[in-house]
């Protein structure tokens, strides 16, 4: 009997032993908190790897492009207020910490992250390069803070980036040290250029079906169905035939002819699925067979 209690206590302490450290590793590491003064945030890809690994393979408007490395997850999900944007994107209220534990600003519209309609960034105007005193990349003491170059007279992005680095990713240019304006998605009507009608538009209606669709925010659904390699998946109805008569003219040889009675006949349906760049699988179906 006496053994007994003897082995039990020995598998007791061996439980102990390797047990108990990592407990005590749990409960401490669940009250170690990451600094969110400044701006410091919560790393995203330790929920979003696949985002960060998918965003750091790839080249391209946001992904590098302009060889300063990917733009950060917060410069689009955190929005910040920027001054050539159209009026109709609002700003967020995010969670937040001042310079003290007691400067704590509640989340309104979104806790630490939301949504964000491509066309926010992409609403501006025209304008293009930077301001000749923006020396030496110093984009936040020449351009961001100097009233004289900001029609409002405050910084653009309200102070909250003031190095340099975060101003290049978006803005930069690594070929030329030039600092561009993030390029409006004109042609749509959209913007604040008051030459942006988009009266010519060919896919000014898909534009507008993606903004008034609430599956996605704004136009977004376009902006990915366009811009992206997502795969689309169309179902197109489309006309089944164009007639007309063309009759020629009186004199001989005939070198002209008259043009009439047109005519729109029927419909069918066809659906296209592929990727962008013909990158992956284009199935169509629905194809009219021979004329009638």
């Amino acid at each position: 009997m006496k053994s007994n209690i003897i082995l039990l206590a020995v598998a007791v302490v061996a439980v102990g032993i390797f047990a108990l450290p990592s407990t005590i590793s749990l409960f401490a590491g669940q009250h170690t908190w990451y600094n969110l003064t400044g701006n410091q945030s919560v790393p995203c890809e330790k929920c979003h790897a696949d985002v960060a690994n998918e965003m750091g393979a790839l080249i391209g408007p946001h992904t590098g492009e302009t060889g300063y490395q990917r733009m950060r997850c917060e410069y689009c999900h955190r929005y910040f207020p920027i001054w050539r944007r159209n009026s109709t994107y609002e700003n967020y209220t995010y969670g937040d910490v001042g310079t003290s534990a007691t400067d704590v600003t509640p989340g309104k519209e979104s806790h630490a992250a939301s949504t964000v309609p491509c066309m926010y960034c992409h609403s501006g105007d025209k304008y293009g390069v930077r301001h000749s005193n923006a020396v030496d990349w110093n984009c936040w003491s020449a351009c961001h803070w100097d009233p004289s170059m900001n029609p409002n007279g405050r910084p653009a992005h309200e102070g909250r980036y003031k190095n340099n680095e975060d101003c290049i990713r978006c803005h930069g240019n690594a070929h030329t040290g030039h600092i561009y304006y993030i390029p409006p998605a004109g042609g749509f009507s959209l913007t604040i250029d008051s030459e942006d009608t988009g009266s010519n538009a060919a896919h000014k209606a898909f534009v507008m079906e993606a903004i008034s669709n609430s599956d996605m925010e704004d136009a977004n659904e376009a902006c990915i169905a366009c811009h992206t390699k997502i795969p689309v998946i169309i179902n197109w109805t489309h006309r089944y035939s164009l007639e007309f008569n063309a009759t020629p003219e009186l004199e001989l040889p005939p070198t002209h002819f008259n043009v009439t009675d047109w005519s729109i006949n029927g419909t069918y349906t066809i659906t296209v699925y592929g990727w962008r760049n013909g990158t992956g699988d284009t199935n169509i179906t629905g194809w009219p067979g021979s004329y009638p």
